[in-house]
């Protein structure tokens, strides 16, 4: 085990609240240190106590050097860092909720090794927390590309972050609504109390390995055991999109191997449910298909990139009912 702590100076410490802020990573330094960096500037609320938890999905740990830097930023704050062996999003995830409730937390949060949040962004989690949720999640936007991208890369970053916006925009109107609880979480943004947790023993599904989609998962599995869920539209985080993602066939690979995950999952809870409904939800996707490409000449940069995600999720449903697993985090994109 891996530990390096900061401790703050002595003081009433039982009486603050106990809040873990969680980092999984993989080959991504420069962006983890952008992520941390941010952390840094981040304002803290009053009465909390931050215990930053930074886990490195390897057998070999490589950010010594990164993490001693970080815990000289943030000198009041505990900084742990821990290794994960097994390999998958899921086990490094999980790994971050044990540390953080054998530490004895009170609530838990993830943001994504390739996105920075705004200084803001912890109070805003925690004040809607305290309207009586279990989970919270909050705006993922994308951020401007910080290198020179070819034209395409720009149309495909625009499709992205005009329907980003337009699903961010449908979940704050949710909220206003008083449907809060139906937005879906995911952890790129998220805060949950880990008194739920303790509670249920819910753990994010392993069984996904390689795949993803285990925050989905982990959402819905909560709220049938009772969480209360919600949206804090002020929580916003940005996500590093690197020249990589900028191209459709990404797209399209990123949303077939989403919807594989999915659909083995749904065929191993229930598989005669599902093969009832695919008819259906293939035609509705091939419908959607259509009428997206339908609109390319009036709306080009979000209909390509919609179109890429039909279709490799059409493909996607094709290629697990042929028995195909997702390996959508075998490869890392971004440094």
């Amino acid at each position: 085990m891996i530990d390096l702590e900061t401790r703050p100076k002595a003081s009433a410490r039982s009486n603050l609240r106990h809040v873990c802020v969680g980092t999984i990573t993989r080959g991504r330094p420069m962006m983890l240190q952008r992520l941390l960096r941010s952390y840094a500037r981040m304002q803290v609320p009053d009465g909390v106590r931050l215990h930053f938890l930074i886990v490195e999905n390897t057998d070999t740990p490589t950010l010594h050097d990164v993490v001693d830097r970080f815990a000289a930023e943030v000198p009041d704050c505990l900084v742990q860092y821990e290794i994960e062996p097994r390999l998958g999003i899921a086990a490094a995830r999980n790994r971050v909720l044990d540390l953080a409730l054998d530490a004895g937390a009170d609530l838990l949060t993830f943001a994504d090794d390739d996105e920075i949040v705004e200084r803001g962004w912890l109070q805003h989690l925690l004040a809607e927390h305290d309207t009586g949720l279990d989970i919270v999640g909050s705006p993922v936007r994308v951020a401007l590309p910080e290198t020179r991208v070819s034209f395409w890369g720009k149309l495909i970053w625009r499709g992205l972050d005009q329907a980003n916006r337009r699903c961010e925009a449908r979940a704050s109107l949710r909220r206003q609504r008083g449907e809060g609880h139906k937005v879906l979480i995911s952890t790129g943004s998220w805060m949950g109390n880990l008194d739920f947790f303790r509670s249920t023993n819910l753990r994010f599904d392993d069984k996904l390995a390689l795949s993803g989609g285990e925050d989905g998962t982990l959402w819905a599995e909560a709220k049938r055991l009772g969480a209360r869920s919600g949206w804090s539209p002020g929580a916003i985080v940005y996500e590093t999109i690197c020249p990589e993602r900028l191209s459709l066939t990404y797209r399209y690979r990123r949303s077939r191997d989403e919807a594989i995950s999915k659909m083995r999952a749904r065929i191993r809870d229930n598989k005669a449910s599902t093969l009832r409904r695919l008819p259906g939800s293939l035609l509705a996707r091939v419908t959607s298909l259509a009428v997206v490409v339908a609109a390319t000449p009036v709306t080009p940069a979000r209909s390509l990139v919609r179109a890429a995600w039909h279709v490799g999720s059409i493909a996607g449903i094709l290629q697990a009912l042929a028995g195909r697993d997702s390996a959508h985090y075998s490869s890392v994109t971004g440094s």
